[in-house]
């Protein structure tokens, strides 16, 4: 007999005893699963979070920004001069660099046609002078023949010389006047620096003709000296009001000594692209540095009394940390006074039983959670131990 005629001689009993075993199998399984009402599956160690947290003492805290500026100049004064002609002398310090005082005498315009424009208007003076003493005196001859001849009739002011007179009179005002703006140019011919100041470009010499109209270089008052410090929304945020604040300057260069500045004003408005406000900064020092330098700016801000380390690693967002709260996770949002790659400083706040200081991966609120011991074993409740 072959194998074929023996399957299908038993194909009957082997499909029934098939059904048995499936029937009997799912019969167990469903007995298995079936749920206990008294049955309470352990709640072991094994199945929680296992969390180390610090509890931070509070300690006082003064913030300091670290900004960056640059030296800048309020006001660059174009030097113009107000009269025309030839220069006839350029001081040695009236080139690019040079620091100049106030009053001192930068160039000098050849003064030649200005002197001789004084000498004629005290001419004219003089002439106008000159007719108004013929000009009373004649007025006074006539009086004296008028009343002689015509007692009882007042004599007419044109036979008087009034007009006369009057017209004399006010050429001398006006000579007078002439002769003030011509010793006034003359005095220009002399260009003086305005204030204590640094020159930032010139080229004028000896021989140059220069117009009353044309700049012949640039300077910068010394005084208008400050440093433009851009700064962030989070930055003013820890700075307080910034006006009056003490900040301490460093130059880049080494061999610059570190100056003490003052914030007098904030701008009024922030940078179209960056979107970021400026600080301005003054220093009686300031003098030593140069236009347009680089400068490390750091301002101190409001001191606050309460304030707790931690370790940057509990950070888990912008300012979110966790704590453990009757052995569960709760979130506590935070004020981040300062933060850098191993530490951050924050406001004073309800750490509970202490904060994470590596949060878990699934970290959520109400998450049961065991808080580790600093040698190792778990600790199911109860009060964690500080990690100072």
């Amino acid at each position: 007999m072959n194998m074929s005629k023996l399957i299908k001689q038993y194909a009957g009993a082997l499909q029934l005893v098939l059904v048995i075993a499936i029937v009997g199998g799912a019969v167990l399984l469903s007995s298995s699963l079936k749920p206990d009402g008294t049955f309470v599956p352990p709640r072991t160690e094994g199945n929680l979070v296992q969390v180390s947290v610090v509890q931070p003492a509070a300690q006082p805290f003064e913030p300091t920004v670290a900004l960056n500026g640059v030296v800048e100049a309020r006001t660059v004064t174009s030097i113009i001069p107000q009269v025309s002609g030839k220069v006839v002398s350029v001081s040695d310090r009236f080139r690019p660099g040079a620091g100049v005082s106030a009053g001192e005498i930068l160039f000098v315009i050849d003064p030649a046609d200005y002197e001789l424009a004084v000498e004629r208007t005290l001419a004219e003076i003089e002439v106008a002078r000159s007719d108004l003493l013929r000009l009373e005196a004649e007025g006074a001859a006539e009086r004296k023949i008028w009343q002689g001849r015509f007692p009882e009739r007042p004599i007419p002011d044109l036979t008087a010389r009034v007009p006369q007179i009057a017209a004399a009179k006010a050429r001398i005002q006006s000579g007078e006047a002439a002769k003030a703006a011509a010793e006034l140019n003359l005095e220009r011919t002399i260009v003086r620096a305005p204030f204590d100041a640094r020159i930032l470009e010139t080229q004028l010499d000896v021989g140059q003709v220069v117009g009353g109209n044309a700049s012949v270089g640039r300077m910068f008052s010394i005084a208008s000296l400050e440093i433009a410090v851009p700064v962030s929304a989070d930055e003013l945020r820890r700075i307080g009001r910034p006006e009056g604040r003490s900040a301490t300057i460093t130059p880049q260069l080494p061999t610059e000594p570190t100056i003490v500045g003052t914030v007098v004003r904030q701008s009024a408005s922030l940078d179209e692209q960056t979107r970021l406000g400026t600080l301005y900064l003054q220093s009686n020092e300031i003098a030593a540095l140069t236009l347009g330098e680089f400068v490390t700016v750091d301002i101190t801000g409001p001191a606050s009394e309460e304030t707790y380390r931690l370790p940057s690693a509990a950070l888990t967002s912008r300012d979110q940390v966790w704590v453990v709260e009757d052995d569960r996770l709760a979130a506590r949002r935070v004020e981040i006074l300062a933060h850098n790659d191993s530490e951050l400083i924050i406001n004073a706040f309800d750490f509970a039983d202490g904060v994470v200081s590596i949060p878990p991966s699934d970290a959520r609120d109400g998450l049961p959670v065991d808080i580790a011991l600093p040698d190792g074993p778990k600790q199911s409740g109860g009060t964690a131990n500080a990690a100072r």
